[in-house]
C-alpha cells in the first residue's frame, strides 16, 4: 500500500495521493507521529486540529478545525471531531459520531479493554458510548445488567461517570 500523506517540517500531514475527499498536495492538520493517522481509508486530520500521544484516528474518520486527539483516544469509523473539541485518555469514538463545539471526551477503560465514555448531547441529554453502542444510563445499565459477566465492575464505572460530569464543568467524562 503506497502512503497516503506525509508530515512536512511543520507537523503537518500533505496528501500524497486524492482519496476521499481530500485532493494530492492538501496540507491538513498536525500530527506526532505517522502512527497517529492510518494511511488506510480515507481518515483525514485538517485545519488546525491536533493527533498526539499514543492517540490515532483510522477509518474514514475525520478530526478538524481546532480539535484535539491525543493520549491513548481512538477516533474511527466515520466518527468526527471537530471546533474546540478534544478527545483524550482512552476514550473511543466511533460510528457515526460527532463531537464538536467545547466538548471535552474522557474515557475510562474496563479490565477486559472495553472503554466507556459519558457524553452531553445537542438535546442536552448524557449518553454513555461504548465501544460503538450509545445508549442513556438507564438503557446502559440494563444492556450490563445483573447476568452480564463485567456486571459489578461496569456499574462501578457507570457511577463513576454520572457523578463526575455533575463535578466536571463541560458534562463530558
Amino acid at each position: 500500500m503506497t502512503k497516503k500523506y506525509e508530515i512536512n517540517a511543520d507537523g503537518r500531514v500533505v496528501a500524497r495521493r486524492n482519496f476521499g475527499f481530500v485532493k494530492a498536495g492538501d496540507v491538513g492538520g498536525f500530527v506526532e507521529s505517522e502512527t497517529n493517522l492510518s494511511h488506510e481509508g480515507n481518515c483525514w486530520v485538517s485545519g488546525n486540529a491536533e493527533v498526539s500521544g499514543d492517540a490515532r484516528v483510522s477509518g474514514d474518520a475525520r478530526v478538524y478545525g481546532e480539535a484535539q486527539v491525543y493520549e491513548n483516544a481512538r477516533v474511527y469509523g466515520e466518527a468526527q471531531v471537530y471546533e474546540n473539541a478534544q478527545v483524550c485518555e482512552n476514550a473511543r469514538v466511533c460510528g457515526n459520531a460527532w463531537v464538536f463545539g467545547n466538548a471535552r471526551v474522557y474515557g475510562v477503560m474496563r479490565s477486559d479493554g472495553f472503554s466507556f465514555c459519558y457524553v452531553s448531547c445537542a438535546d442536552r441529554e448524557h449518553r454513555v458510548i461504548a465501544g460503538c453502542r450509545y445508549f442513556t444510563m438507564p438503557e446502559a445499565r440494563e444492556h450490563w445488567g445483573t447476568e452480564h459477566p463485567k456486571h459489578e465492575e461496569t456499574c462501578v464505572i457507570l457511577d463513576a461517570l454520572e457523578r463526575l460530569s455533575k463535578v466536571r464543568e463541560e458534562g463530558c467524562v
